[in-house]
């Protein structure tokens, strides 16, 4: 293991009281299975997951890493350094739903290839929709996993994440980088993060926690949903759900 770690911050916890049965409600039985997976895995590993930290709340304060880092560990490293300077201009953030949204659209997401994402989400669904069904998707997806995330927890605490040594070649286009994430008085738990080069930059595209990928977690529930009632159906349910989600978020807003 690398001498070079990476140290979060001490903070506060803020736990959200929301309306997860609401949720439930309005989903399909297929969607609701897939929702409900998903803030089950995020109740667990909001704290961890890198790709998600600013909706998960988690700041962690790197460290300058002794030799120089593959391009993709880099970008990781990069992504969260400007996340902790913004929060420690002003830690009030942490409290201000709207405020941790436009940090993450401009220091997260980024990051984050939707497309991508979405492809694989999607499977065989994906190569049957149109474009405009793709981006319909893609917008309300994204804005999901963003809303499930902010609803659910704003915390942080301390921990060291330890990036393993990236096993690829310096011409590679896809990689998977390896961490061991070690929070305070807890068992260290594997965090994984597929990326890949578009245009020079590397992107993620898939975050596994455990061996439980994010694209997995949903592919069932959505092709299911699909079956049903067509993919308009499945961005329709997502665009209520989100809807639904952000009038809460509103009401929470401050308390």
């Amino acid at each position: 293991m690398p001498e070079t770690r990476d140290r979060a911050v001490r903070g506060h916890c803020c736990l959200r009281d929301t309306a997860q049965a609401e949720d439930q409600k309005r989903a399909g039985p297929a969607l609701q299975e897939s929702v409900t997976n998903m803030k089950r895995a995020a109740t667990t590993t909001f704290t961890i997951t890198l790709a998600w930290l600013l909706t998960a709340g988690l700041l962690i304060l790197t460290v300058p890493p002794v030799h120089a880092e593959p391009a993709p560990v880099a970008v990781l490293r990069q992504m969260t350094e400007h996340v902790t300077d913004v929060v420690h201009e002003d830690t009030s953030i942490l409290g201000d739903p709207a405020r941790l949204r436009a940090l993450a659209y401009e220091a997260v997401l980024p990051h984050v290839d939707f497309v991508t994402l979405s492809r694989w989400v999607l499977g065989k669904h994906w190569r049957k929709a149109t474009p405009e069904q793709r981006e319909a998707f893609m917008t309300q997806f994204r804005e999901m996993l963003l809303l499930t995330y902010l609803r659910n927890v704003t915390s942080y605490r301390e921990t060291a994440v330890h990036f393993l040594p990236l096993r690829a070649a310096p011409e590679d286009d896809r990689v998977e980088v390896h961490a061991e994430v070690e929070p305070e008085g807890a068992p260290i738990v594997n965090v994984s993060f597929r990326m890949h080069r578009v245009d020079g930059d590397w992107l993620i595209y898939d975050v596994s926690v455990e061996g439980i990928s994010l694209v997995a977690t949903h592919r069932s529930g959505f092709s299911q949903e699909i079956s049903r009632n067509g993919i308009d159906g499945l961005i329709a349910r997502l665009t209520d759900m989100n809807h639904a989600a952000m009038a809460d978020e509103e009401k929470c807003s401050g308390c």
